[in-house]
């Protein structure tokens, strides 16, 4: 009974909270008479989201598929080179330092890079995300590997396996039972690069619906693209959180 109340205690207090910001919105905008300019009322965003031209789903579909792809494709290239090192010390030795002084590169500093490169084209902007998370990611992995206990070590390597075997029976396991801090982070990461890099070159996306209602002022719909942002994040987040812990089933 305990358990349940404590349940039934949490899940009020999730839902409470998902309701707060509209009402401290709604609250502030009557209380402090507050102009359209700074902040629109409810009703102007929600007919954002309905009268907007083309629909607002487009550009949220358009926003949501370069997100998934670049994310999905940042974090195999990640895991992947994390491992790779790992393996192989050699390329470690030659490959680390390059790694860490390019991932030190804020990822937003090389837009214009990738505007020059491939101006409007999709792949610049799947390579900006790809590219803002996978040498973060491969750090990670490279980091979460080299804690692994040496008795662990030389036990697995006692029953002789071979390289593949031990990667994707010892190594990989043990990364993916400790990187889903950093793989949440990465999607905040890649959705702030979504945002920019549809801000400063595209022609559909929610980034994009924002660069031109800030040049006409439209400040509701500012407002309902940046939740759209929001609530993606929110979905996503909590989704990456269930399906990565039924990936690693071995640790139930």
């Amino acid at each position: 009974m305990n358990e349940l109340t404590m349940h039934l205690k949490q899940r009020s207090l999730h839902i409470t909270g998902l309701f707060l910001a509209p009402i401290l919105w709604i609250g502030c905008k009557s209380m402090f008479n507050i102009s359209d300019s700074y902040l629109p009322s409810f009703n102007s965003v929600l007919d954002a989201f309905i009268t907007l031209k083309p629909n607002i789903a487009i550009h949220l579909g358009w926003s949501f598929g370069r997100l998934v792809i670049g994310f999905i494709g940042g974090i195999s290239v990640g895991l992947f080179l994390g491992l790779f090192l790992f393996k192989y010390n050699n390329f470690k030795l030659l490959l680390y330092p390059l790694i860490q002084s390019i991932r030190s590169i804020p990822a937003a500093a090389t837009i214009p890079f990738f505007l020059l490169w491939f101006g409007f084209d999709e792949v610049g902007k799947f390579l900006l995300i790809f590219l803002g998370i996978a040498f973060n990611l491969a750090i990670t992995t490279l980091e979460i590997l080299n804690q692994i206990p040496e008795k662990y070590l030389i036990m697995f390597n006692s029953y002789n396996s071979s390289a593949k075997n031990k990667i994707r029976k010892f190594s990989l396991p043990f990364v993916m039972e400790k990187i889903l801090p950093t793989l949440r982070f990465s999607l905040s990461t890649s959705i702030g690069l979504v945002v920019i890099s549809e801000i400063l070159g595209s022609q559909v996306g929610l980034g994009y619906l924002i660069e031109t209602a800030r040049s006409t002022f439209s400040m509701n719909v500012i407002f309902a693209a940046t939740i759209l942002f929001g609530v993606v994040n929110f979905i996503m987040d909590k989704g990456l959180i269930y399906y990565w812990n039924k990936l690693i089933y071995w640790k139930l």
